[in-house]
């Protein structure tokens, strides 16, 4: 399956990964981390978000597109405890994927289990491929005669 090129899909790599550069924390956004998988009925997209809390997250599905949005934060430590070094994103997040094909977008599920968010999106009835019997008229044939022959 091959992707046409968006250009608003190269500026978010883009600003990826400035804000992995410039640090995350500065600015307080992230990005998390998608895997999108295709069916043959629908599609199927993982998102980490470790540490999220499900009243922060935003799922918009369009026909051709859905987007993420939300906030995670750091859990408070108890008094003395303090963070040495952590990589876990902090912050707001918003991702938007471009999907290949339109979908039943009043007809997507969600659910957020393990740190992972798993959106299933079923294609729209007409975009899935189905099978249909052909059936086939006979075309009258020429009568063969002499001269054809």
């Amino acid at each position: 399956m091959m992707f046409t090129s968006n250009p608003f899909a190269e500026m978010e790599r883009m600003q990826r990964q400035l804000d992995r550069v410039f640090n995350a924390e500065l600015t307080n956004r992230w990005t998390p981390a998608i895997e999108l998988q295709e069916t043959a009925e629908s599609y199927i997209l993982r998102v980490v978000l470790p540490g999220l809390d499900t009243e922060a997250l935003n799922i918009e599905a369009a026909k051709k597109a859905v987007g993420i949005s939300g906030k995670t934060h750091r859990p408070e430590l108890a008094e003395g405890e303090k963070y040495l070094y952590s990589e876990f994103p902090v912050g707001e997040f918003r991702r938007v994927i471009n999907l290949p094909e339109v979908i039943a977008h009043t007809e997507v599920k969600a659910d957020y289990a393990n740190g992972i968010l798993t959106v299933t999106m079923p294609k729209a009835p007409e975009t899935v491929n189905r099978v249909v019997k052909v059936s086939l008229t006979a075309a009258e044939q020429p009568e063969l005669t002499e001269a054809n022959q």
